[in-house]
C-alpha cells in the first residue's frame, strides 16, 4: 500500500514542537544536574556514591530501553513521550525530598527504567515525518533543543543554589517539567497512526506465513538493520561516546569544586557554553551528513568531541577549559545527527523505535560500565588520568 508522506509544513511544525519540549525538559534537568554532587556530599558521601546512582539509572535503561522501543512501535510514539515527561517531573520531586543516598539511588533507578522510551519514541517520530534526505537535519533540530536546555538550566540552577540553597532550583525544575508535560500533551500528535500500526502488523503476519515457502527468517535477528557489520560499528561508536563521558561524569563536579575551586555557577557556565556550542552547531551543521555522507562527518565530529577530555587533562585554566568544551560541543553537533540518521538509513520502517531502543540500551550499557569502573579505579587513578582514558576512548 502506497501512502503519501506527512505534509512538509506539518512535519516541520511537529519536529519543532518536539524540540521545544526537549529544550524545556533538559532545562529542568540541567537546573539540578550540578546539584547532584552537592546533595550526595551533604549526605556524607562522594564520587563512588554518585557513580552508583548513575549505574542504577543506566542499568535500568539497559533493561528497559529495547522493551520501550518495541512498545513505541506497537502502540505509538505519543504514550511513551508523555509517560516519560510525567516520570521526569515525579523524579525531580523525589530527588529534592530524598533523605539519604540510598533513596536518591533508588529514585534514579526507577527514573532510568520509566523514561527509557523517550529517546526511541522521539527518534521514531522524527523518522515517521521527516523526508529521508533530511533526517540528519531534523535530528539536529531535536539535538538543538537538548542543547538549549543545557544553556539555561545549569547556570540558572547554579545561581539559585549559590544564593538560596536547594529549594528554588528544585522547585523551578519541577515546575518546568510539569509545563513540559502540558505542552507535549496538547501539542504533540501521534505520528505512528493506527492505520500505520495495523499495516505493519499485517506485513509481519504475511511475512510469517510466507517464511516456510520463501526460506526467509522471521525473527529478532531478521528485524535488525542490514548489513549487520555496519550496525555493529554504529553501536560501537555509540558505546564509546557514552562510556567516555560517563567515565568522567562522577569525577568532574568534585574535580571542579574541590581541585579547581569553581563555584556551582562557574561549573554551570562551563556546561552552558557546551550547550551553546552544541545548539549553534546542531542548527548550522546538523545537516552536514545529508550533504557529505555519514562517515566523514562522524570521523570529524569525533575528533572535535575529544577536545573536552584533552582540555581537562592538559590545563586547569578556566577559559581554556571553556574553549575545549565549545570545540567538543561542535563535535557532538556533527556526530549525533549523523549517527542517528545512519541507524535510520539501514533500519526497516516497522522496527525504527525498536532499533532506537537497542541504540539507547547500548548507550545505557556504556553509562553503566563506565561509573562501575570508576568505583574501582578512583583510588588509583588521578582525575587527569581518567580524562586521558576518555580521550583515548574517543
Amino acid at each position: 500500500v502506497t501512502t503519501p508522506g506527512t505534509d512538509p509544513h506539518r512535519a516541520r511544525v511537529i519536529i519543532v514542537l518536539v524540540a521545544v519540549c526537549t529544550a524545556l525538559q533538559m532545562t529542568s534537568y540541567g537546573m539540578i544536574f550540578p546539584l547532584f554532587a552537592r546533595k550526595i556530599g551533604d549526605f556524607g558521601d562522594s564520587v563512588a556514591v554518585l557513580a552508583t546512582s548513575v549505574i542504577a539509572y543506566s542499568l535500568a535503561g539497559v533493561i528497559a530501553a529495547p522493551v520501550m522501543g518495541l512498545l513505541a512501535d506497537r502502540y505509538g510514539r505519543r504514550p511513551l513521550i508523555l509517560g516519560s515527561f510525567a516520570v521526569f517531573a515525579a523524579a525531580f520531586a523525589g530527588y529534592y525530598v530524598a533523605a539519604s543516598s540510598l533513596v536518591f539511588i533508588l529514585i534514579r533507578g526507577l527514573a532510568g527504567a520509566l523514561t527509557a522510551g523517550l529517546g526511541p519514541a522521539t527518534m521514531g517520530l522524527v523518522a515517521d515525518v521527516a523526508p529521508e534526505d533530511e533526517r540528519a537535519r531534523w535530528i539536529g533540530v531535536i539535538g538543538g533543543g537538548t542543547s538549549a536546555g543545557f544553556i539555561i538550566g545549569p547556570v540558572a540552577g547554579g545561581l539559585l543554589y549559590d544564593k538560596w540553597g536547594y529549594g528554588p532550583p528544585f522547585l523551578a525544575s519541577i515546575g518546568i517539567a510539569l509545563v513540559t508535560l502540558l505542552v507535549a500533551f496538547f501539542a504533540i500528535p501521534e505520528t505512528l497512526t493506527r492505520e500505520k500500526r495495523r499495516r505493519a502488523a499485517l506485513h509481519q503476519e504475511r511475512a510469517a506465513r510466507l517464511a516456510p515457502e520463501t526460506g526467509t527468517a522471521v525473527s529478532f535477528m531478521a528485524s535488525l538493520p542490514q548489513p549487520l557489520p555496519a550496525f555493529g560499528t554504529l553501536l560501537l561508536v555509540n558505546l564509546s561516546m557514552v562510556f567516555a563521558w560517563f567515565f568522567i561524569d562522577p569525577q568532574l563536579p568534585f574535580y571542579a569544586f574541590d581541585d579547581l575551586e569553581w563555584s556551582t555557577a562557574q561549573f554551570g557556565a562551563v556546561i552552558s557554553c557546551y550547550g551553546w556550542a552544541t545548539l549553534i552547531g546542531s542548527l548550522t551543521l546538523g545537516r552536514s551528513s545529508d550533504r557529505f555522507g555519514r562517515k566523514p562527518i562522524l570521523i570529524i565530529g569525533l575528533i572535535l568531541h575529544s577536545a573536552q577530555y584533552g582540555g581537562l587533562m592538559l590545563t586547569d585554566g578556566y577559559w581554556l577549559i571553556i574553549g575545549a568544551f565549545v570545540i567538543a560541543g561542535l563535535g557532538e553537533a556533527l556526530v549525533n545527527p549523523a549517527l542517528t540518521a545512519a541507524y535510520l538509513d539501514i533500519t526497516p520502517e516497522e522496527h525504527r523505535s525498536r532499533v532506537m531502543g537497542i541504540k539507547t540500551a547500548v548507550g545505557s550499557l556504556g553509562s553503566l560500565l563506565a561509573p562501575a569502573l570508576v568505583t574501582i579505579v578512583i583510588r588509583f587513578v588521578a582525575p587527569e588520568g581518567m580524562f586521558l582514558i576518555s580521550a583515548a576512548m574517543i
